[in-house]
């Protein structure tokens, strides 16, 4: 029964012009037409004449349509002929050739390239199989047809189909997805104007919410189609209306509401003399009387329609009669008939349970004849190619051989293939874990520098619980847990995304002032940083309703994207403008820009380009993946703009509906939650370090952690601070400190580049270093050790540990130096624990004293010519190994081979003073005494 309705319902959509065709005036000019393509336009027309009163003939013409139109090559109309054709079987309950037929129609209308007809089909094949109770292939068509009808601008088709998918949910009762499918449909016959269309939806949507149970809604939805189904003179429209109004009634109380409507249903369903509306409404006119106490009218009316001619077929309305008598005369007292009328209320209720299995088993029936069939037409095909296979016995073998042969190469191919396809899924397994692993490694340094930073401060205030911390170590503290907050907020949001657990939470406001704040909170920076950074944002006002939270994440990470790739001194530029309800925000720098091979992944999550200038400039791989996404969840676009080394341009556009009915005084912009960035702190002159006490050098680009790291030092050594290792290499150059401490990811050169230059430089390889990093994997930790690091410690660090090590390291170096002061004469390199490049130098040097020592005119210039070095850092150099001026070094040299010559008593002291060097035997004879505490004519004695 259910099925048969849904198919009238159909045809009535399919059919509603039919009543325009004039079928007598057709059949008259039939006869006198030639074979051409008007004597199809009239067989078409012939078909959908009869298709609501006479369906065989529908089916002749449409039979005579298709002849005809292949004959003369018309590929619409033949499509259109297959069509009406399917719709003429279906309504004859053979699905299975319906569906074939309208399968082959959709391939002739896309030859023909008739978009229009395609959706179509594919909204009538989801109906089709809604009928034949395959939902999951139904909803796809539908699906389909959506989109090809959005693509085509044919709304009223898709309003049709999402009508159709609507019925589709409301049959399996996914009611939620049946309002929101009727609320598509209806929102585009609104758009077309199409007022049965609208009273249809509205009536449809009254039908759900009435199934949930939600009459209020279902009385609003029903009361808008009412008006619209008498002004379009749809009386039968109206009066099922009406009744379903009185059946929301009764289910509300509301009984005088009830009758009122039902009274009015029942005239317009006598007056249209439609039967089975007078039997529901008459039925839902007892219910009324039930409901008003009134068991005797109640009982009246639901007598009449048992006595009705003709009689109620209908067993779903017959049980429901039955037991609305039993109830009625059960409240008056009459049990004798209250009894009677339950007994055929069960026999009723049987009989509906039996036509119901009858029904289903008829269906299992048809489905196993069928596949019988199908199987014996298999059988009968089998048996003749097994006869044919018989006479062609030679030449099948011979083929058999060829396609054996074709098979083997095919299997092989088809081997090759999958190992091809297994490899590469191999390595895009392993570039994904790459990226996973890239993508945590990196979050672990995002995390680990504010830990530092935060924990720091903490611990000192654990060992000295006397102290206070400083309102700027406060401050520190509140803007690193933010940063950590941020983090770990992005990371939810996109857990979130993925889930679709994040919505939109829309707030009325001002977008520009929200852009605004926004775009202000990075003026300091820029100040710090000496960059050119604008802001181009319409004065006015712009009162809308957006997810501010949403918007303000976005302009974050673009603008930190664009500094953190963009030059000290460079150019920032944001601007936003509105046109069309379009919202339209730019940013641009002037940074190395992005190289093209990387432009197509720039959005993908744990994606960070390759080849960058610095190694902290690939970040966690997640601020642009995380726009993208809240973008999307806007219904907007992003799109990126870039040549490498011209700097880069993101594009943002979001939809967004002004709001210009309150007044301007009214408007008031909800509590900005913004905070607000700190101005830039005045400029302070420093006061020099005078202090006797080792110099460290320290190299960091975190300005919190490079002041941090220096509180920490400042009561033992002297501080010079870097901002990046360009600047640190400089600076060790020029300084000579006593020791380095680096972090290991800086803009400009990371903290391996320059740690591998200074130790390959001469003039500092003797520097210790420290390197900082809050990558804790050991390959970070053996790459900073392979370039030659001394010391290496994991953020977060224990400020006292960074002392206890950076003390050990020049104490090392002081032990270093003094040993070499209480040598007797020579250097001896084997003894020196430094690095390689300390060892080769102190060997030349060795080797130029052994080999000049006694030239006379032997002393600085000539050996800073020999090492190639000049006389500072030469100085620098020779003082960092031994403690001593090299000056100094030369003549202890000098004196301490004399000692041993005189030892040796080789020679007389004047022979042994000119064999050192020694021109002067009186200034000799007072450097002697100086270096040995005795003359060199006693020295033995």
């Amino acid at each position: 029964m259910l099925r048969h309705l849904l198919w009238l319902f159909f045809l009535a959509l399919h059919a509603a012009g039919a009543g325009q065709y004039n079928r007598d005036s057709l059949l008259q000019v039939l006869p006198g037409l030639p074979e051409d393509s008007v004597r199809v336009q009239v067989l078409l027309d012939l078909s959908w004449a009869y298709f609501r009163s006479d369906l065989n003939k529908s089916l002749d013409y449409a039979n005579r349509t298709e002849t005809l139109a292949r004959k003369l090559g018309l590929t619409e109309k033949l499509a259109a002929s297959k069509r009406i054709k399917s719709f003429t079987l279906s309504g004859l309950g053979n699905y299975r050739e319906a569906d074939s037929l309208l399968v082959s129609a959709l391939a002739d209308y896309r030859l023909a390239g008739n978009q229009k007809m395609i959706a179509n089909c594919y909204s009538e094949l989801g109906w089709l199989k809604r009928l034949q109770n395959d939902p999951a292939a139904a909803v796809d068509y539908f699906g389909q047809a959506i989109d090809l009808a959005g693509k085509a601008g044919d709304i009223n088709t898709q309003a049709q189909a999402y009508n159709y998918l609507a019925g589709l949910y409301a049959d399996q009762k996914q009611y939620d997805k049946a309002i929101e499918n009727y609320e598509e449909a209806l929102e585009r016959v609104r758009q077309l104007d199409i007022q049965p269309g609208i009273s249809a939806c509205l009536t449809n949507l009254a039908a759900v919410y009435t199934e949930l149970g939600q009459n209020e809604k279902a009385i609003a939805l029903n009361r808008e189609a009412l008006p619209i189904k008498e002004a379009t003179g749809d009386l039968l429209g109206a009066g099922r209306v009406l009744n379903n109004l009185g059946i929301a009634f009764n289910e509300l109380s509301e009984y005088a509401r009830a009758r009122e409507v039902l009274q009015r249903a029942d005239s317009l369903a006598r007056e249209v003399g439609n039967e089975r509306l007078v039997n529901t409404v008459g039925y839902s006119l007892s219910v009324t009387a039930y409901g008003l106490g009134e068991y005797r009218r109640s009982i009246d009316l639901c007598q009449r329609l048992l006595d009705r001619e003709p009689p109620v077929t209908d067993l779903d309305l017959l049980s429901k009669i039955y037991r609305r008598l039993y109830l009625a005369y059960g409240a008056l007292g009459d049990y004798q008939r209250a009894f009677e009328s339950a007994e055929n209320w069960g026999r009723v209720t049987d009989s509906l349970y039996d036509e119901n299995i009858l029904k289903a088993t008829n269906e299992i029936e048809a489905r196993y004849q069928s596949e019988r069939k199908n199987q014996e037409i298999a059988l009968l095909a089998s048996e003749k190619s097994l006869q044919q296979l018989q006479l062609n016995k030679r030449v099948n073998e011979r083929n058999g051989i060829i396609g054996l042969s074709l098979l083997v190469l095919l299997l092989a191919g088809l081997i090759y293939n999958q190992y091809r396809l297994k490899q590469r899924s191999n390595l895009e397994l392993q570039e994904l874990d790459r990226l996973k692993s890239g993508f945590f490694a990196n979050i672990s340094h995002e995390f680990r520098t504010p830990l530092t930073l935060i924990k720091g401060p903490i611990e000192k205030l654990e060992q000295n619980p006397g102290e206070t911390l400083s309102r700027e170590e406060v401050r520190m503290i509140r803007r690193n847990t933010q940063r950590v907050l941020g983090l770990v907020n992005q990371l939810l949001d996109l857990s979130r995304i993925d889930q679709g657990e994040l919505r939109l939470k829309p707030t009325e406001g001002d977008v520009f002032k929200c852009l605004r704040a926004a775009a202000s909170a990075f003026n300091s920076h820029a100040a710090q940083r000496r960059m050119d950074y604008s802001v181009r944002i319409p004065t006015d006002s712009l009162w809308a309703s957006f997810d501010r939270d949403k918007i303000e994440q976005v302009v974050y990470n673009l603008l930190s994207n664009a500094f953190k790739f963009c030059e000290d001194g460079g150019t920032v530029a944001f601007e936003a403008t509105y046109k069309d309800e379009l919202l339209t925000m730019q940013v641009a720098d002037s940074g190395r820009g992005i190289p093209s091979g990387d432009l197509p992944y720039i959005f993908d999550r744990f994606y960070q380009a390759q080849g960058g200038m610095t190694r902290d400039r690939e970040g966690s791989g997640i601020g642009l993946a995380l726009s993208r996404d809240l973008v999307e969840l806007m219904d907007g676009t992003i799109t990126v703009e870039s040549e490498e080394g011209e700097g880069a341009r993101f594009t943002v556009q979001l939809p967004l509906r002004a709001i210009r009915t309150r007044g301007h005084g009214e408007m008031q912009d909800p509590q900005n939650t913004l905070q607000e960035a700190e101005p830039p702190k005045a400029f302070a002159f420093r006061s020099p370090d005078l202090r006797n006490l080792p110099l460290v050098l320290l190299v960091e680009d975190n300005p919190d952690m490079r002041q941090f790291i220096c509180d920490g030092l400042i009561d033992a050594y002297r501080t010079l601070t870097a901002r990046d290792g360009e600047e640190g290499l400089k600076l060790a150059i020029s300084r000579n400190p006593d020791l380095v401490i680096t972090d290991l990811m800086m803009p400009r050169m990371d903290g391996v580049e320059m740690t591998e230059k200074l130790k390959t430089r001469i003039e500092t390889s003797h520097i210790p270093v420290v390197m900082l990093t809050a990558r804790a994997g050991m390959e970070n930790k053996l790459e900073g050790l392979e370039t030659g690091a001394d010391d290496y410690l994991t953020k977060p660090f224990d400020t006292r540990e960074l002392r206890v090590r950076v003390a050990n390291l020049i104490r090392q170096r002081q032990r270093l130096r003094d040993h070499y002061q209480q040598q007797a004469h020579a250097v001896v390199p084997e003894e020196v624990t430094a690095t390689s490049l300390d060892q080769q130098f102190l060997e030349r040097l060795h080797a130029l004293l052994e080999a000049e020592h006694a030239d006379p005119e032997f002393g600085l210039p000539q050996m800073q010519r020999a090492l190639g070095m000049s006389k500072t850092q030469l100085h620098r150099k020779v003082r960092a190994l031994t403690n001593t001026a090299p000056g100094t070094l030369l003549r202890n040299f000098r004196l301490d081979r004399a000692a041993q010559l005189l030892r040796q008593e080789a020679d007389t002291v004047t022979q042994v003073a000119y064999r050192v060097g020694f021109n002067n035997l009186s200034y000799f004879s007072k450097c002697f005494r100086e270096r040995h505490g005795a003359s060199p004519s006693t020295f033995c004695d």
